[in-house]
């Protein structure tokens, strides 16, 4: 997997490292890989000073612990086959932990619209990952990775409203989708309207606590103990009544026609 181009390590961290982009592309849209080459460089550093700043994780402005290669591709693995970015997790020649972040040429080439929404909505994960040393599933509910890598990107209100239009204002208790419950792609709005949740009732700070608990190895009863001052059970019920007020407000009043 040669790196050609090193973006830059940063010593003010020892250990620390900048992400490397991967120069070696052989695929089917060399003009698109030339035109965005420059481009994804700076959203590299853009992204990962968003993540770091809105989760409080300062240290990742001079970078990752564990090695991240940002790499060109014409196909993302099935189930996410229209991505237009995606990070995978896995080990180099030594054993040792390490990240893709790979930009998608093929779907790039068809729409582009959202591409840095959804770049920084994976270095977010990128950003995660690294922290928890890889082991991610084992220190972060889904809902919590999903629903701050919205947060991070900023696509979480537009979620919420796309889902929102879809359904009566009566029938909105149908866009909540309970914490715990199996992951679901349905569920992202409600993941993001958790986070949201913490923000908007107990600041920035509460969000940056929670995560650094989890990284940490509590539990989430006790992140949320810690981090917003209420019990797990509570919290889950305050957050079913942000979530459905801002359903019920952005849904369609019941007289008015949905078009799904």
């Amino acid at each position: 997997m040669p790196a050609v181009l090193l973006c830059g390590l940063v010593y003010g961290d020892a250990g620390r490292q900048e992400a490397v982009l991967d120069r070696n592309y052989k695929g089917s849209y060399p003009d698109l890989f030339t035109g965005q080459f420059d481009r994804v460089r700076l959203l590299v550093h853009q992204a990962q000073l968003e993540a770091s700043m809105r989760l409080g994780f300062f240290q990742y402005q001079q970078g990752f612990q564990y090695p991240l290669i940002v790499r060109f591709d014409d196909s993302a693995p099935i189930g996410i086959e229209h991505a237009l970015a995606y990070v995978r997790m896995g080990q180099n020649s030594t054993g040792q932990f390490m990240q893709e972040m790979v930009v998608n040429l093929a779907e790039m080439s068809r729409n582009s619209n959202d591409f840095d929404q959804v770049f920084t909505h994976e270095m977010t994960h990128a950003v995660l990952n690294d922290a928890c040393g890889g082991r991610t599933s084992e220190h972060l509910p889904h809902w919590v990775q999903e629903g701050l890598a919205q947060y991070v990107s900023g696509e979480g209100d537009a979620r919420v409203a796309e889902a929102a239009k879809h359904v009566h204002k009566s029938q909105a208790a149908r866009l909540l989708y309970p914490l715990d419950a199996p992951y679901s792609a349905m569920g992202y709005p409600q993941y993001y309207l958790a986070i949201q949740y913490m923000f908007d009732k107990h600041s920035s700070n509460s969000i940056s606590a929670f995560a650094r608990d989890l990284i940490a190895g509590q539990s989430v009863p006790d992140a949320i103990q810690d981090a917003v001052d209420m019990p797990y059970d509570r919290f889950q019920q305050e957050v079913r009544d942000y979530s459905l007020k801002r359903f019920t407000d952005l849904a369609v009043p019941d007289f008015q026609a949905v078009f799904n």
